[in-house]
C-alpha cells in the first residue's frame, strides 16, 4: 500500500477529531445535566449536589472514553465516505488525532491517572478509527441501490 500524505485532507481529519472531541464532552455533560433535571423534578425543587457529583464522578470516567471511541468510528467512517482518496487512511488519522487530543486534555486536566487504562483508551480508539475508514472504504465502493 502506497501511504501519500500529500493525498490527506488534513483540514477534515483534524476538524473532525476536534468535532468528535468536543461533542464527547458536551454528550456527557448533557447526560449528567439530564440526571440532574431528573433529580430536581423527583425532589421537586433544587436536586441533591452530592448525589449529582457522584453521578458524575462514577459515570463521567467510562463514558467518556466509550462514547468517544463509538463517536471516532462514526466519525471515520463519515470521513473515508467522503474523501476522493485513501479512505482507510483517513479513518486511521481521525483515529489518531482523537486519541492524541483526547490524551493531552486528560493530561492537562488531570485526568490521565491509570496509565494502562488511558494507553487501552489510546490504542482502541485509533483501531476504532482505523476500523471505521474500513467500513467507510468497504461502503464506499459498493454499488448504490437503486
Amino acid at each position: 500500500m502506497n501511504i501519500q500524505l500529500s493525498n490527506v485532507r488534513w483540514l477534515r481529519v483534524v476538524l473532525t477529531a476536534v468535532l468528535v472531541v468536543v461533542l464527547n464532552y458536551v454528550l456527557v455533560t448533557l447526560l449528567v445535566t439530564v440526571y440532574a433535571f431528573v433529580l430536581s423534578f423527583q425532589a421537586r425543587g433544587a436536586p441533591d449536589q452530592a448525589q449529582i457529583t457522584q453521578f458524575a464522578n462514577q459515570f463521567a470516567p467510562w463514558a467518556t472514553p466509550l462514547l468517544g471511541i463509538l463517536l471516532t468510528f462514526g466519525a471515520a467512517v463519515w470521513v473515508a465516505r467522503k474523501v476522493e482518496t485513501a479512505p482507510q487512511l483517513h479513518g486511521w488519522l481521525v483515529g489518531l488525532f482523537v486519541a492524541i487530543i483526547g490524551l493531552l486534555l486528560a493530561v492537562v486536566f488531570g485526568g490521565a491517572e491509570d496509565l494502562f487504562a488511558d494507553l487501552l483508551w489510546f490504542v482502541v480508539t485509533i483501531v476504532a478509527g482505523g476500523v471505521g475508514g474500513m467500513l467507510g472504504a468497504r461502503r464506499k465502493l459498493q454499488p448504490a441501490h437503486q
